[in-house]
């Protein structure tokens, strides 16, 4: 399925930076039913309400 780079970042510095949660290109329910917003390929998924994990899908 490809390598993922992921990393946890505060939801408060993407809103910050202007990030628009609103807009994404699907929504993906992994296993634990986690739900992830993609943005092509680019992937966040709520782990509280103030934590984000972001995955980034790499090219290999």
């Amino acid at each position: 399925m490809g390598n993922f780079k992921k990393m946890m970042i505060k939801k408060i510095n993407l809103e910050k930076a202007g990030f628009r949660f609103e807009y994404m290109t699907g929504i993906y329910h992994n296993k634990e039913n986690k739900r992830f917003h993609y943005v092509y390929d680019y992937a966040w998924a709520e782990f509280t309400n103030q934590d984000l994990m972001l995955v980034k899908k790499s090219d290999r």
